[in-house]
This record gives structure tokens, C-alpha cells and sequence, in this order.
């Protein structure tokens, strides 16, 4: 297996995991606050997302945008297939989204930690993350989907 092919593999597994979550949080997490109102789901983003997720959501955001680029970056140098290139850059592209609404959208989940326990403060902040999540969270499914059509034509 040569270079290109071992991160793309690797860029493609770490992008598939943090898909999953994103698609965890956008369609099962985030409307529950709905159900359990906003102070509880704070309470529980707090113990969740400002707890392991400190660790566990960078670690993968940025491996997974690296380990994208660097296969990109490869893939050029190495004069892989146009296909293949085009591939990469778009999974490269969508990585690069994903990142850029992260910035958005953890700065809201960070501020939780400090913001006070009241219902219509919390709805607010909960409801921009939101927005900023899905956003990320589509280009992160796409970043995906991308990768795994790229290993397709990589064979």
C-alpha cells in the first residue's frame, strides 16, 4: 500500500467517525433539547460536549481535515489520476467548510460553561449552535461520502 492510499484509507476512516458523530448530534441529540427543554440539555452538553468532547471532538476534527489535505497533497504530488486529484480536493474543500462553521459554531458551546441556567438565554445559544451544526455536519457527511467515492477510483 503506498503512501496516498494508506491516508486516504486512514483520512477516510477518521472522516466516516467524525460523520457519525455529527449526524448523531444533528438528528438524535440536538432535538431532545426540545423534549428535555434547554436547561437540561445544557446541563447535559456541558457534562458531554465540555467534557471528553474538549478532547474528542478537536483530536478528530483536525486528524480528519489533516489526514484529507495530506492525502490531497500526495495524491498531486504523486501525479494520481485527474479523477482522483478532483476527488481529494473537493474532500479536501468540504473538510476546510466543515472546519470554518466549526469556528462558528463552537464558540456558542463553549459560552454554555458560563451562561446561566435560563430556559430562553439557553434556546437561543442551543438554536445557533444548531445551525451552525447542521451546516458542519453536512459538509461533513459530504467530506465523507466524497472519500469513500475516492477510494473507489484510488483501486
Amino acid at each position: 500500500m503506498n503512501l496516498m492510499l494508506f491516508l486516504l484509507v486512514l483520512a477516510t476512516a477518521t472522516n466516516g467517525l467524525l460523520a457519525g458523530l455529527n449526524v448523531d448530534t444533528a438528528l438524535v441529540k440536538l432535538p431532545a433539547r426540545r423534549r428535555i427543554g434547554a436547561v437540561a440539555y445544557a446541563i447535559f452538553a456541558r457534562g458531554n460536549d465540555l467534557g471528553n468532547g474538549l478532547v474528542v471532538y478537536p483530536l478528530l476534527g483536525i486528524g480528519a481535515a489533516l489526514l484529507t489535505v495530506a492525502s490531497t497533497v500526495i495524491a498531486f504530488a504523486e501525479r494520481t489520476s485527474m479523477e482522483l486529484v478532483l476527488l481529494l480536493s473537493l474532500a479536501s474543500l468540504l473538510s476546510l467548510l466543515h472546519t470554518f462553521a466549526t469556528t462558528r459554531a463552537a464558540p456558542v458551546m463553549l459560552s454554555l460553561k458560563d451562561t446561566p441556567d435560563d430556559a430562553a438565554l439557553l434556546k437561543a445559544k442551543l438554536d445557533r449552535f444548531a445551525r451552525w451544526h447542521a451546516i458542519r455536519a453536512t459538509f461533513q457527511v459530504l467530506a465523507f461520502f466524497v472519500l469513500l467515492w475516492a477510494l473507489v477510483v484510488s483501486r
